[in-house]
């Protein structure tokens, strides 16, 4: 920051240029009020008092740090600026002094009092980020929804759980107890012959001609069958094909939603 050195010896050549380099110096402070990250802020004071009031304090107003006078709440804020006159070596008499402060009012530019926001201090941040941190431990997963562009700070895409879906494990468990982070199943299978479903069928080795298999059971071809030395062929003998099912894969996945996994790093 700027500084002038006024203590010194040789008598201090004060000037209008001196004062204002020194009016510059303390301008500077103004920017600590976008600290708030908004451009109408409470900093001190200004709090609800009896009979519909409010208290003394100082604000930020685009920028520039004000003290506020308290008086009767009203919905507007006004900038008062008043100026205190000095004589001058050639005689005149000009304004040098401008006082300026905020209170509640009305006038040509005026700012709502509902949209002054009162930061919270540096130290009760501090302590909100670190009861956020015990809240959300250190390698939290989570479930996200959005693009991938719009993970928030602290935490970074968990790419671990890709084409899975988590499951709780269970000690002991045959399928499920085994260590975290374990993948298990698959998203296509083939049955085999064991998994195959029960299914039945019934059909006749000699039958007549009019008698048809059920089930699973399908005839192939017929040729005549003589029972007992006779000459009619009343009765056929069968050929018999037994088939179900087409042997192919089906999908395993239960229904699901895609979405990305990220991980909280810290702060």
């Amino acid at each position: 920051m700027n500084r002038i050195d006024y203590n010194q010896t040789g008598g201090f050549p004060l000037s209008t240029q001196i004062l204002d380099a020194a009016q510059k110096a303390y301008n500077d402070f103004n920017q600590l009020g976008y600290l708030a990250g908004n451009n109408l802020v409470i900093i001190t004071g200004c709090d609800p008092a009896a009979g519909g009031t409010v208290t003394n304090g100082f604000v930020v107003i685009n920028g520039e740090l004000l003290p506020f006078v308290g008086t009767t709440q009203t919905t507007n804020v006004i900038i008062v600026e008043t100026a205190d006159s000095r004589g001058f070596e050639d005689g005149s008499v000009k304004p040098v002094i401008y006082t300026r402060y905020a209170t509640f009012g009305d006038g040509p530019e005026v700012f709502q009092w509902a949209d002054f926001r009162r930061p919270m201090t540096l130290f009760a941040l501090e302590d909100r980020l670190t009861q956020l941190e015990k809240a959300v431990p250190v390698g939290l997963v989570a479930i996200w929804g959005k693009p991938a562009d719009a993970i928030p700070n602290g935490w970074v895409a968990h790419t671990d759980f890709e084409g899975t879906v988590p499951v709780a494990r269970k000690a002991g468990d045959v399928n499920f107890g085994a260590a975290l982070g374990t993948k298990i199943g698959t998203a296509q299978v083939t049955l085999n012959s064991g998994q195959l479903p029960k299914m039945e069928g019934v059909f006749e080795t000699i039958t007549g001609n009019s008698v048809f298999p059920t089930g699973i059971a399908a005839y192939t071809y017929s040729s005549p069958a003589y029972i007992g030395g006779g000459s009619l062929s009343t009765f056929s003998h069968k050929g018999v094909k037994i088939s179900f099912g087409n042997g192919e894969s089906h999908t395993n996945i239960q229904p699901s939603t895609i979405v990305d996994y990220i991980r909280f790093v810290g702060f």
